[in-house]
């Protein structure tokens, strides 16, 4: 080869790279919604909820009486401590966390506070980020609440460099209780970065851990290039410590689950939702991935109708912006929900369809991470909002 021809060659590979780069580029800030347009779509017709402030799941909602579980922070906590997000701050932290459960009824419009009781001193309170409550098919008002707590570590100076003591917390109600009833702590090795808890039975559960490494100089380009992380099954049935074991690894940043006899786990980076069978060793196979080209956070089934409902941070950098002060300046960000249904006539093929329900341009509901079905309506809840908001859809 010439060495005329060599040059061309080198200039026509870096050409042909260049051209690649751009094409992954132009997906990823495509997917992110930098210049994407929130059209409204069933945010006409809503209700503020003042006094819930920051509540970053609302898991479950009793189809009955409208009664939700939320797990509640400030957006002032959310601005030092969101482990998820890097926020590791725990020096500028309350000696005992000031987040709660609350217990919220939709018809009424009223709210309380669960009290935790016997929770051990040394927990120093919840330090919620996700909430799930598995019902009691033998007993319907008995309810286990599993709660997503990442505590600061004991030397709080060292969380930058380390990261959240996280654990998940196991607690006993009934519906409409004031009060739950602390019954384990559940820590494990393989707990590291535990995002949503999709419960099994009182006992046992399934949690996401969405990033392999507490603390990384990779998490800081997660956007571009995430570090595959795994879903943990965990059984805390025993006297002593929780049996947990990996249930499937190598999913990149695997966040909120939904349980309905299968498994639906969104990934954040990747813009799809995955569908797992449990197998009867607890590990999870995967059975189909829907995609939609948006970063979603949390996953909500509504169990009387098997509707899966996807919340979509739909405008990334605005929503990652946002969240540097707790959700208190910058621009609001944007919200979408995406419905995705089974039709279970079909025997193979893609058998999940989605569509989106809801769309606000952070107007009337500033970034939401959670919407939880009941009924016609949405309760949405956020990472960092100001209050809850509950919609109606109207198609």
């Amino acid at each position: 080869m010439s060495f005329l021809s060599l040059k061309r060659y080198k200039l026509g590979t870096l050409a042909l790279g260049a051209a690649f780069l751009a094409v992954i580029v132009n997906r990823k800030v495509d997917r992110a919604g930098v210049y994407r347009t929130v059209s409204p779509l069933n945010n006409d017709d809503c209700f503020n909820v003042p006094g819930l402030e920051a509540c970053e799941d609302a898991r479950w909602v009793d189809q009955e009486s409208g009664l939700a579980y939320l797990a509640c922070s400030s957006q002032e906590a959310r601005m030092n401590w969101v482990p998820a997000t890097l926020h590791l701050n725990a020096s500028q932290l309350p000696t005992v966390s000031t987040d709660y459960i609350a217990l919220f009824d939709i018809n009424t419009r009223k709210h309380k506070r669960v009290e935790l009781q016997g929770l051990p001193p040394a927990a120093n309170g919840i330090w919620v980020h996700a909430i799930e409550v598995y019902r009691s098919p033998s007993s319907p008002s008995n309810l286990t609440l599993f709660v997503n707590s990442h505590r600061p570590p004991a030397d709080r100076s060292l969380a930058p460099t380390q990261g959240a003591d996280s654990v998940v917390e196991i607690f006993e109600t009934e519906v409409g209780s004031n009060s739950a009833r602390w019954v384990k702590t559940v820590r494990h090795p393989l707990v590291r970065t535990p995002n949503s808890v999709a419960a099994v039975n009182e006992r046992q559960f399934y949690v996401s851990n969405d990033h392999r490494h507490k603390v990384h100089w990779t998490r800081k380009w997660e956007v571009l290039k995430s570090v595959p992380s795994d879903i943990i099954f965990c059984d805390a049935s025993g006297p002593g410590d929780a049996q947990c074991m990996v249930a499937a690894d190598q999913v990149v940043y695997p966040n909120g689950n939904g349980p309905n006899g299968l498994v639906y786990q969104a990934s954040t980076i990747e813009g799809l939702m995955r569908v797992w069978q449990a197998q009867p060793n607890h590990t999870l196979t995967p059975v189909e991935e829907v995609h939609i080209n948006r970063h979603f956070d949390n996953v909500h089934v509504n169990a009387a109708t098997g509707d899966i409902f996807l919340t979509a941070l739909t405008k990334l950098f605005d929503f990652m912006a946002a969240g540097k002060d707790g959700g208190r300046s910058g621009i609001p960000p944007a919200v979408e929900v995406f419905r995705v249904r089974e039709d279970k006539k079909k025997s193979g093929g893609k058998r999940y369809t989605s569509e989106r329900v809801f769309g606000d341009s952070g107007e009337v509901v500033m970034g939401s991470t959670a919407a939880a079905p009941y009924q016609d309506k949405l309760l949405l809840t956020g990472l960092f909002s100001p209050h809850v908001v509950v919609c109606t859809l109207k198609q």
